[in-house]
C-alpha cells in the first residue's frame, strides 16, 4: 500500500520499454521513484509480437515475450518493490502531480506517463456465437489452429508477422487490407507474397460473418466483388490506440497522442511522456527505451540535479 504522505521523486505511470528504461535511468541516478503498471507483469505491448525481433540494437530476440522475459529480469533485479504491479489508475491530476489507483494514491514531484497502446478492436458487430472466434492475439492460439484456415484482418507488421508465424500451422491463411497496399516493411510482406500458405487481398473490407455454432466464412467486399473465404477464425490486427484517455484532456495532445517537445515535456511542467502515446514520435521498441531514458535525464534536470 502506498504511504499517502510520500511524495515520490517520480511517480511512472506504465510499466513497458519506455516506463522500465524511465525507472532504471532515474533509480541509477537516484531518485525516489515508483512505478506503476495495471498488468500483472510489466513488459507493455512486447508479449503481443509474435515474431522475431532483429532491429534493436541491444540483442536479437526470438519473440516479444522473450524479450519481456529479459526486461523483467533487469527490472525486478533493480527496481524490486518499486514496482506495483496489478495496480490499476482510476484517475489523474496532473497539476497537482497525483495518481489514483485502486490500491490508494500516488504523489510526486513530477509524473512520467508511459501508458502504452491498446488493440483497436473490430467495428462489425460479432454475434455471440462467432465472440469466441474473433481473436485479437494468436501466439496462444497456435497449437489450436494447427491444420485449419484462417483470416487476418490488417495492413501492418503486426498483420504480415502474425501471417507468416501461422503459415506455418494452419492449412490456409488469407490476410484482408483495407487500403491498396501493405503497411508493413517491404521484406515481410515480400516473404507474405511469396509464401505458398498464404493468399493476400488488397482494397477489401470484411462485411459478415458465416457460420452455424461458430464461424465457418466471412465475406469480404473489394472494387469489384464480393467474396467469401473458408476460415474457423478471424484474427483481427487493425492497429493501436494510445491509452490516454485519463488524461489527454488535461494535456496539449494531437489526437490522443500526447504533445511533447525534444525533452520529453507535456504541456504541464514537471510531466513528462514518452513511448507509443508521444507526438512526434515512432512506434518501436527502440524510440520507447530511448525516449524514457532522454525524459529521465529531463527529470533529473528539472529536480535540479545535473544533466
Amino acid at each position: 500500500m502506498p504511504d499517502f504522505e510520500h511524495i515520490y521523486d517520480v511517480v511512472i505511470v506504465g510499466g513497458g520499454p519506455a516506463g522500465i528504461s524511465c525507472a532504471l535511468e532515474c533509480h541509477e541516478s537516484g531518485l525516489d521513484v515508483v512505478v506503476l503498471e495495471r498488468a500483472e507483469r510489466v513488459g507493455g505491448q512486447l508479449s503481443l509480437i509474435p515474431g522475431p525481433i532483429y532491429n534493436y540494437a541491444a540483442g536479437f530476440f526470438e519473440s516479444g515475450e522473450t524479450m519481456r522475459n529479459e526486461l523483467e529480469k533487469v527490472a525486478q533485479l533493480f527496481l524490486t518493490d518499486r514496482i506495483k504491479t496489478g495496480c490499476s489508475v482510476v484517475s489523474m491530476n496532473l497539476a497537482q502531480k497525483e495518481i489514483v489507483t485502486d490500491t490508494g494514491v500516488f504523489r510526486g514531484k513530477t509524473v512520467f506517463l508511459a501508458t502504452g497502446y491498446r488493440l483497436k478492436e473490430f467495428d462489425l458487430p460479432i454475434p455471440n456465437n462467432f465472440a469466441d472466434d474473433v481473436l485479437y492475439r494468436s501466439g496462444i492460439y497456435r497449437e489450436s489452429l494447427k491444420g485449419k484456415p484462417i483470416a487476418i484482418v490488417g495492413s501492418g507488421d503486426s498483420a504480415v508477422f502474425t501471417a507468416l508465424d501461422l503459415a506455418e500451422y494452419c492449412s490456409h491463411v488469407t490476410v484482408l487490407a483495407r487500403g491498396e497496399t501493405f503497411k508493413a516493411r517491404p521484406d515481410i510482406v515480400a516473404q507474405m507474397k511469396n509464401h505458398n500458405v498464404i493468399e493476400a487481398h488488397t482494397s477489401s473490407v470484411v462485411i459478415r460473418l458465416r457460420g452455424q455454432e461458430s464461424l465457418e466464412s466471412v465475406i469480404a467486399v473489394n472494387e469489384k466483388r464480393e467474396f467469401e473465404i473458408k476460415c474457423t477464425k478471424l484474427i483481427a490486427k487493425l492497429g493501436y490506440l494510445p491509452n490516454t484517455d485519463l488524461f489527454a484532456d488535461q494535456l496539449q495532445n494531437a489526437r490522443g497522442h500526447i504533445t511533447v517537445d525534444q525533452n520529453f515535456s507535456t504541456s504541464i511542467k514537471g510531466v513528462f511522456a514518452a513511448g507509443d502515446i508521444v507526438h512526434p514520435g515512432y512506434d518501436r521498441i527502440a524510440f520507447a527505451a530511448g525516449s524514457g531514458m532522454m525524459a529521465a535525464r529531463s527529470i533529473r534536470v528539472f529536480l535540479g540535479h545535473t544533466p
